[in-house]
């Protein structure tokens, strides 16, 4: 009954210390396995960078020319920001110390004499090498803290060794605790620096690498003497040969030791092998318990009682863990190291003895088959002090063999903790100090050198920041400090000194994704291309980033010859829909879906707007409405502010790809006169969507302000608008001044292009009957078939079912056969659904009729189904804006009479005498 009230009693404490472990063994086993350089953060800019894409063709007769639009290309260049400040975790971190030290000075209470005294000795070192003195109660490294500590601490363990032996070790525990907290938040409140309660859980570190140390030392042989009483309780009753699996797993083990010593010291290095020495501590953690155990039934005179014992084992092995999980996270690579040695140095001197103390007193029962592994510590005589005393004398051997190493790691370390604290407390001057000492004392200090330059540049003291990073490259060169000396290096236009950085630097790192990327960038900026092009195609394998810029790279220069669409990440996507947009592909739905969902999800408004660009550019008929009440939506989010110009350009692209005309020269306008900086670009996109629609003098007069905005991109195209426009004395001033070359096609004057290019020149301005008796005279030709497009598509409003049928016959000879246009010539009704819906099918259109004001037959038909007076003539008079067919604004001065609109009639009669003549229109009745 006694037993099984103890054990009760003890289960809640034996449970908290298996989660302890655990939930720490699972933190450092990831940190160990999976991320062993937290501290490093390395992460992807984006920039962005233009590439014209073909929005649509334009071929009006022997006038061609591309209508260009912007599609983004997505760069992502690496660059190295400062480690993450881990207040929480030195808070989660000081928490665990506090219970573990509790529980330990609780343990320590039970002690014996002698064991207590040590145990005192021992605590009061810890305390004092802590440097607690730092929080300056009494003024500056005053002895006050480590008085306070050491009264708080010890005074319970005192009192309850002396009056409190038979107090249950859970009073003791909480009592403890009390006057341990006291202590702190006394600390804490007289401390006049800032944060104190932050400064003891950093310096909680060197407290648990105290632990930790005695821990390996106590458990210095715990592999081997753990991995003999397995074999032992093995071969009870069989009496098989365990001295030789014993002699072979000694040796192995001391072998690996030695290896991963040779490691760690630099004298060794083994790619397929190496591995860190602390992955060795779970093994020791668990063989060791069954050390301990079989000691503690073996010993006599314990200096406490077995129970106990085994919860100090327990309490080590958890806070090594967290002390690995902790030092990672932190990047406290002296620590670290420290640990490394320490485990090694003990594992080597305890092993090589026990394996001595082994074979020299069991040898000769060790194949007996008894229970041998019961007498392994009994009686516990003097060969056992021999082996703790050879161990110790191994452990000075091997210090002194690696020329005490240790003292600066420990100096080095200390430093650390305390610019950790300064850091997150935002003290960056003393944090940079602290962090370029530590580096100095011990080089292999990755955090520490690259914070300190970090800081310096943000203290703005970039010239002795980039002395660190220049010292850091000579001495001890690392990935981040050449990420961050080549970009800041770029930002001061010193773009040939970055590349020599990068390309040093891959001699070190030769397979470094984050330097073969950033090297390739910046030989992209200084024109070799092709360079760029072959590094990142050198190393592209599973890696999306360089993937995804190599095919904006070569979509930048114009060598995708073909691709597969397999990007998994957003930006890798968009720059897919570029790249299909610019070789004049299809993009697949599914990555239009991709894209979509993607920017919709999106926090960047950079890649937000990029993503849409490159989606909305193609020529879509389907209804725009919803897409642009998106980019409504969008251009009014605050955080999108900086991209307003290129969302509103989208839209334009996007009513553009609908068949919007109106709305899109309306809205280019718009932007030119928001945009005085690019309104060139503007007006010249706006002036192209104008010759495409065949009104020739609005896109030579939006062509004219254009250049007066800047615009001198001109090509031979712009020469042909402006001279079947009229304006023959510009086309020649432009020709000469930017040097462009006359079309021969405008020179010869008797020929079918000529005259095909005279009826072009005022192709609306015409009546349909009139333009169709011209496209009868017209010889039987390639052009005669075009003219019979456009009449058909601009003119059919006001020709007969036999003139339709006619142009309709000459088209099929030359282009094959046509059902849709066959549907609507069958019932060419323009108050007929069908009828209509068979047209614009055929012309390739949207179902909304007003969308371009230039074809005539769906403006009309859709005046027509109007009922409201009002109405039709604002619908009208919108088109007759650009649109110049007599009927349209015949119609137009009808409705404005039928509202007794009668000065409005009479302008625009006046205005269509322009290009109508008197006589035509006495003939006409309106």
């Amino acid at each position: 009954m006694k037993n099984e009230k103890n054990q009760s009693k003890f289960s809640f404490p034996v449970i908290a210390a298996l989660l302890l472990i655990i939930a720490g063994g699972l933190f450092a086993l990831y940190y160990l396995l999976i991320n062993p350089v937290p501290y490093r953060i390395i992460q992807s800019a984006t920039f962005l960078d233009r590439v014209p894409i073909l929005f649509d063709w334009v071929q009006i007769g022997p006038i061609s020319f591309p209508i260009n639009v912007d599609n983004f290309l997505i760069f992502q260049e690496f660059r190295t920001l400062p480690s993450r400040m881990l207040i929480q975790e030195s808070y989660i971190f000081g928490g665990i110390v506090f219970l573990i030290s509790v529980s330990f000075l609780s343990v320590l209470s039970e002690f014996k004499k002698l064991p207590i005294v040590a145990g005192g000795i021992g605590w009061i070192i810890l305390l004092t090498v802590s440097n607690f003195n730092g929080l300056n109660i009494g003024g500056p490294s005053a002895n006050y803290p480590l008085l306070i500590l050491l009264a708080g601490s010890l005074l319970p363990v005192i009192i309850f060794h002396i009056y409190g032996q038979s107090l249950a070790i859970w009073k003791k525990w909480i009592a403890t605790a009390i006057s341990l907290a006291i202590s702190i938040i006394l600390l804490t409140q007289l401390s006049p620096i800032n944060t104190p309660l932050l400064f003891l859980s950093e310096h909680a570190t060197l407290l648990a690498i105290g632990f930790a140390i005695a821990w390996f030392c106590w458990n210095g042989h715990g592999m081997i003497s753990g991995l003999y009483i397995l074999l032992a309780k093995q071969n009870k009753g069989i009496g098989m040969k365990i001295s030789w699996q014993m002699a072979v797993i000694s040796l192995f083990y001391v072998g690996l030791l030695f290896v991963l010593f040779m490691e760690v010291r630099g004298d060794l290095y083994i790619p397929f092998f190496g591995f860190s020495p602390l992955l060795l501590i779970v093994p020791i953690g668990i063989l060791g318990w069954l050390s301990i155990k079989s000691k503690t039934e073996q010993i006599p005179n314990l200096a406490a009682s077995p129970r106990l014992l085994k919860a100090l084992h327990l309490l080590g092995f958890g806070i090594v863990f967290w002390l690995i999980w902790k030092l990672i996270i932190t990047g406290n690579q002296p620590a670290l190291e420290l640990l490394k040695h320490s485990f090694l140095y003990t594992q080597i001197g305890f092993s090589i003895f026990f394996i001595v103390y082994l074979f020299s007193n069991f040898l000769s029962i060790m194949d007996s088959g008894k229970e041998i592994d019961q007498i392994l510590y009994k009686p516990y005589s003097l060969p056992y002090y021999h082996l703790r005393i050879g161990g110790l004398m191994a452990i000075m051997v091997l210090t002194i063999y690696t020329q005490g190493i240790v003292a600066t790691q420990v100096n080095s370390l200390t430093d650390n903790i305390l610019g950790d604290y300064y850091y997150q407390t935002e003290q960056k001057l003393e944090a940079s100090i602290l962090y370029e000492n530590s580096w100095y004392k011990y080089r292999k200090n990755d955090r520490a050198k690259n914070l300190a330059a970090q800081l310096l540049f943000q203290l703005n003291q970039p010239t002795l920041a980039k002395q660190h990073l220049e010292e850091s490259f000579a001495e001890v060169p690392q990935v981040d400090n050449i990420i961050l000396l080549s970009n800041r290096l770029h930002r001061e236009n010193k773009i040939f000194e970055s590349i020599f950085y990068l390309e040093n630097g891959l001699k070190f790192f030769p397979n470094d994704p984050h330097l073969t990327n950033n090297l390739a960038l910046f030989y992209a900026k200084v024109n070799r291309s092709e360079d760029a092009i072959s590094l990142l195609e050198a190393h592209q394998e599973n890696h999306s980033i360089i993937n995804s810029n190599l095919l904006a790279l070569k979509t930048k220069m114009g060598s995708v010859e073909s691709f597969e669409e397999q990007p998994n990440d957003l930006i890798g996507q968009i720059n897919a829909l570029a790249t299909n947009n610019a070789l004049a592909n299809y993009s697949s739905d599914e990555l239009k879906s991709k894209v979509r969902s993607g920017v919709l999800n999106e926090n960047s408004s950079m890649i937000i707007q990029a993503g849409i660009r490159n989606l909305f550019s193609e020529r879509n008929r389907e209804d725009p409405s919803n897409d642009l009440k998106l980019l409504d939506s969008l251009g009014k989010q605050e955080a999108m502010l900086d991209y307003l110009m290129d969302l509103q350009e989208t839209g334009v692209i996007r009513s553009l790809g609908a068949g919007r005309v109106t709305e899109a020269i309306k809205n280019l306008n718009g932007l030119a006169f928001r945009n005085p900086g690019s309104a060139g670009y503007y007006l010249s996109l706006s002036s192209q969507v104008l010759a495409q629609n065949l009104d020739l003098k609005k896109s030579s007069r939006e062509l004219l302000v254009a250049e007066e905005k800047g615009f001198q991109a001109f090509q031979p195209h712009h020469l042909s608008t402006l001279i079947l426009a009229g304006y023959k004395d510009n086309a020649e001033d432009i020709k000469r001044e930017y040097q462009v070359i006359e079309p021969k096609y405008l020179v010869e004057t008797e020929s079918q292009i000529s005259q095909y290019l005279q009826i072009i020149g005022r192709f609306h301005e015409y009546f349909p009957k009139d333009l169709y008796v011209l496209w009868e005279s017209f010889p039987n030709s390639e052009l005669k078939a075009d003219l019979a497009i456009r009449i058909l598509s601009h003119k059919s409003h006001g020709l007969s079912k036999v003139q339709l049928q006619s142009l309709a016959e000459n088209l099929k000879s030359k282009i094959g056969e046509t059902p849709e246009l066959d549907k609507f010539l069958a019932n060419p009704d323009w108050q007929n659904n069908e009828s209509i819906l068979s047209f614009t099918r055929w012309l390739n259109v949207s179902e909304e009729l007003t969308a371009n004001p230039y074809f005539t037959p769906l403006i009309l038909s859709a005046a027509e189904r109007i009922t409201d007076p009002l109405e039709q003539y604002e619908m009208l008079n919108e088109a007759s804006l650009f649109n110049h067919d007599p009927i349209l604004w015949i119609r137009k001065i009808q409705a404005a009479k039928r509202m007794n609109l009668v000065n409005y009639a009479e302008d625009a009669l006046s205005e269509l005498k322009e290009w109508v003549p008197q006589s035509k229109l006495d003939s006409l009745e309106y």
